[in-house]
């Protein structure tokens, strides 16, 4: 497996210039053709970065995902996967604003949604973390993955309480969960020493808007103008 993946990753540089080199080299009398043929090329950027993706080479597949960001029909597909590219990368600072204009586009999107949720985690944003994992929990109550996250989320902040009982929920909807037996170590750990109370959240409690919603007053112009959609039927090149 690690040889056929190191064959990949000398051959796509050539792979892609073949491509390009053959798909603007031949004649092409026809208009409708030519423009299939450069569509064609920016599908084969998208495909590229997709392989390196897969063999974790983040920067060259970020290379080909903004290469293929540049034609209108494939803009928003090449958009999110460089937005993921920067959230496995840990760029929180240039994934979350892509996060938040692909939620402005698909406010039901709850995977967005959950992208968002979890970049609050990883920033140390807890409140929201907390606020929005409770709403994924609350559009989607079987998803095991969310009520894991929320119950992550409350013994980080050291809010016990809501942590016993997300977790009592967690062992009844979900039993075979693998996170059951932490959960339980970490309570313990935290009755023999006796926690202190809950501290004081400086943020404050705004439960009655939702934190998506915040989110969608925070995406301004701003990304849009980092990273221009190119306009329908386009085909830079």
């Amino acid at each position: 497996m690690k040889l056929k993946k190191l064959c990949l990753a000398k051959v796509l540089p050539l792979v892609a210039a073949l491509i390009f080199s053959s798909c603007i080299s031949k004649p092409v009398p026809i208009l409708g053709d030519k423009k299939i043929a450069i569509d064609n090329i920016y599908l084969e950027y998208l495909n590229i970065g997709d392989v390196y993706y897969s063999l974790e080479k983040y920067d060259k597949a970020l290379e080909y995902y903004k290469l293929a960001m540049q034609n209108s029909k494939i803009y928003w597909a090449a958009y999110y996967k460089t937005a993921k590219v920067y959230a496995v990368q840990s760029n929180w600072d240039s994934a979350l604003p892509m996060y938040r204009r692909l939620l402005r586009r698909e406010k039901d999107n709850d995977s967005i949604k959950a992208s968002i949720a979890y970049i609050y985690s990883m920033t140390g944003a807890l409140k929201k973390a907390e606020r929005a994992y409770k709403e994924l929990v609350f559009l989607q109550p079987d998803n095991r993955e969310y009520l894991e996250n929320l119950t992550a989320v409350y013994f980080a902040r050291e809010n016990y309480e809501e942590g016993r009982a997300s977790l009592d929920i967690l062992i009844e909807k979900f039993p075979d969960s693998e996170n059951i037996q932490k959960f339980k170590d970490l309570l313990k750990t935290v009755d023999d020493e006796k926690a202190s109370e809950v501290p004081l959240d400086e943020e404050g409690d705004a439960e009655d808007k939702s934190v998506f919603d915040e989110e969608l007053e925070n995406s301004d112009e701003l990304e849009d103008k980092r990273h221009p959609a190119p306009e329908a039927n386009s085909t830079a090149g």
